[in-house]
């Protein structure tokens, strides 16, 4: 039905403005992304933009809430084993390679990181107190900072990389060098 904005001319128009977004901004910043560049990207006139988004920052945060709830349903998995439990989140995060790769520059407020890490947190402290015999929660926080940190570096390298290897093989070495391998339980 035209107007009701879950119709399918409504989506497509939806799914053109966000491959257009991530094809300027495989050129330049969110920042100086403009509702016409974007409108002259998608094909779409303003007012359709307009009727979708208020912003391209807001079209960003749709991508962005996108991601993060194909995201969630791989999080909740069982998580007996690193490495398989990242693997499928890392197939995604491969497949979305370009708004992943943008998401993973603002870290400090990607609501993406967010979900994935969080439900690691808890288990990876309880692990770094053991494994580093440290109770002083900052020094462990910083610990998972350290192995954070390196994950990402890793996802991005190989995002960046055209992502040759296979993401079980990625999901290893994250699992693996993170002193992972039975922390999850």
């Amino acid at each position: 039905m035209v107007g009701t904005k879950n119709n399918r001319r409504a989506q497509a128009t939806e799914e053109q403005l966000k491959q257009a977004l991530l094809q300027l901004l495989a050129h330049q910043p969110l920042a100086k992304i403009t509702v016409t560049a974007l409108c002259r990207e998608a094909d779409v006139n303003r007012g359709t933009f307009y009727t979708h988004f208020a912003d391209p920052q807001a079209l960003f945060q749709a991508i962005e809430m996108d991601l993060i709830d194909q995201v969630a349903v791989l999080v909740d998995a069982p998580r007996e084993d690193m490495a398989a439990w990242l693997t499928p989140i890392l197939r995604l995060l491969k497949e979305n390679a370009a708004a992943t790769e943008i998401i993973i520059r603002n870290l400090t407020v990607s609501p993406l990181l967010l979900a994935i890490m969080n439900p690691l947190r808890e288990a990876s402290l309880q692990q770094y107190e053991r494994v580093y015999h440290e109770t002083d929660p900052q020094m462990l926080t910083y610990y998972f900072t350290f192995h954070l940190s390196g994950a990402i570096q890793v996802i991005t390298s190989w995002l960046k990389g055209g992502a040759p290897q296979p993401p079980q093989a990625i999901a290893k070495v994250i699992a693996q060098a993170s002193l992972a391998a039975e922390p999850f339980a």
